[in-house]
Formats: structure tokens, C-alpha cells, sequence
């Protein structure tokens, strides 16, 4: 009776705080979003761009996936064989591109695996571990696809068959395990012409549809520069953007890292 006649007399706030249990941090703070959308950012060519575009990347805490022709390779406009060492020990996956970067729906099969099977000895013996490979103009056949298996790579991608401006009935996002590891899809090349909001756009557009793997193909990052370029600014822009993603279960990873591939030894000539 004594309590109760005390409680009584207290200010009504103060009976509710003295019933009130404090709450721990762990049972207040909310639990990280599920990963949904998976980005990977992946760079064609190895312009010599790409060294400064790999350290804007890793301002931002991310890596990305450069896909580079081994012959061209400390060539003028090219990254040189140390930038491209400096790339991948930053932690960027470093993959195959072919030889000399041509469209290998054109060549003979045998013609296809020198240019394949070469170029990823050439990455290897330089002492990357490449697992996957990047079609040169996205252009791939069969062949090309039982090649890039025969020489060992896990995964490949091409350009095109996602949701963009140039194919809006197209899936939006490819499956987190893709249907066809030799042939993954992406929306088209990013090009000079293409806009901040489209780049968001192309990941919303996964997000909205219950996620998947939104590969993104750029070549130059530089200010006026071909077609096939992005500004500088506009990719920082993009990239300050995704970097918030994470809360909506949108991460950033390379190509390597998004499939699960796996090293494979490269098979004797």
C-alpha cells in the first residue's frame, strides 16, 4: 500500500519513466538491409584513364573490374604494365579482354582461342589470376563462349540484353546466378551522351524489380574524348550516389566477386 500511495503522488511523467526498461543499443539499432542489387563496374580497353579511375573508386571504398587487351599494354593511351600492377594490388580484379580487341564473331575458332587463351597466359604470367572475361565490342557467338570455357575462364560477360533506353522490355537486372555464366548480360556501354540519372535509372530499375546483377560497361573516363567516354565529374557524381545505396540493399562488387568465379589454370597449348 505504502508504494502505490508513493507512486500516486509523483508527477504522472515520472511513474512513466520509472516503469519504463531501458533499451539496449543492440535491440534499438535496425538490422543492415539484405543484399538485393549487385553493381559491378567494369572498365574495357585499359586506357590509360583507368589508373585514376581505379583511385576514384577506392575514395568511394569501392573495386572495380578492368578488362584489358594484353598486347596493347604500355602502348600510347594505354595503361603501362606498372599502373596496371598498382590497379590490381589497390584490389581491383584485373580480366581478359583478348589479344589485340577484335570482334571474335569474325574469327575461325582457333583463331578465337590464340586470342582468348594467349592473352589470358600473357595476364598470368604477369601474376594476375584472371577468372573472367569481357568480349571484345560485346560481340560474342557458340564459339566464342566454348572457347572462353576452354581456356579457363569461369565467367564472361557481353554488352547488352538488360533494361536500358535502347531495350526497355528487357529484364532489369541479371540473375544473381546467372542463366548463362559465358554470356552475362548488361545494359549497353555507357557513352558521352549518357546522363547521371540514366546510370541511376538503370540501377533503380533492378532495385524496383527485385534486384539482380547490374553490370555496367564503361570504356574512357575523360572529358570529351570518343563516344564511348564518360566525364570524370559525371562518374564521381554516380558513384557518390550508389555509395548511399547500401541502406536500400544495393552493393557494389567486381565482376569476380558478384558470380563466385573461380581460378582456373590455363590448359597447355
Amino acid at each position: 500500500m505504502k508504494i502505490v500511495r508513493w507512486a500516486a503522488a509523483l508527477p504522472a511523467a515520472l511513474v512513466a519513466l520509472a516503469v519504463l526498461q531501458p533499451v539496449s543499443h543492440a535491440e534499438s539499432a535496425k538490422p543492415p538491409k539484405k543484399v538485393t542489387t549487385v553493381v559491378s563496374l567494369t572498365f574495357d580497353d585499359g586506357d590509360a584513364t583507368h589508373a585514376a579511375t581505379a583511385r576514384m573508386l577506392e575514395k568511394r571504398g569501392m573495386r572495380g573490374t578492368f578488362y584489358v587487351n594484353s598486347d596493347t599494354i604500355g602502348r600510347d593511351a594505354k595503361l603501362t604494365r606498372r599502373e596496371l600492377a598498382a590497379i590490381a594490388k589497390a584490389g581491383h580484379e584485373i580480366g581478359g579482354h583478348t589479344l589485340t580487341h577484335i570482334r571474335l564473331t569474325e574469327l575461325t575458332r582457333s583463331a578465337q582461342r590464340a586470342q582468348i587463351c594467349d592473352d589470358r597466359r600473357a595476364l598470368v604470367a604477369w601474376g594476375y589470376r584472371p577468372t573472367t572475361l569481357a568480349y571484345p565490342f560485346g560481340s560474342v557467338d557458340a564459339d566464342a563462349k566454348a572457347v572462353a570455357r576452354q581456356c579457363g575462364y569461369d565467367a564472361a560477360r557481353r554488352v547488352g540484353g538488360l533494361k536500358d533506353w535502347g531495350c526497355r522490355g528487357c529484364q532489369a537486372g541479371e540473375d544473381l546466378r546467372p542463366r548463362d555464366r559465358y554470356e552475362i548480360r548488361t545494359p549497353g556501354s555507357i557513352r558521352d551522351d549518357t546522363l547521371p540519372r540514366q546510370m541511376r535509372q538503370q540501377v533503380l530499375n533492378a532495385e524496383k524489380s527485385g534486384g539482380g546483377l547490374v553490370t555496367l560497361v564503361f570504356h574512357q573516363v575523360c572529358d570529351g574524348c570518343g563516344l564511348y567516354s564518360v566525364s570524370p565529374k559525371v562518374l564521381d557524381e554516380f558513384l557518390g550516389w550508389l555509395a548511399a545505396r547500401e541502406s536500400h540493399g544495393t552493393v557494389v562488387k567486381t565482376l569476380h566477386d558478384a558470380v563466385g568465379a573461380r581460378y582456373r589454370p590455363v590448359p597447355a597449348e
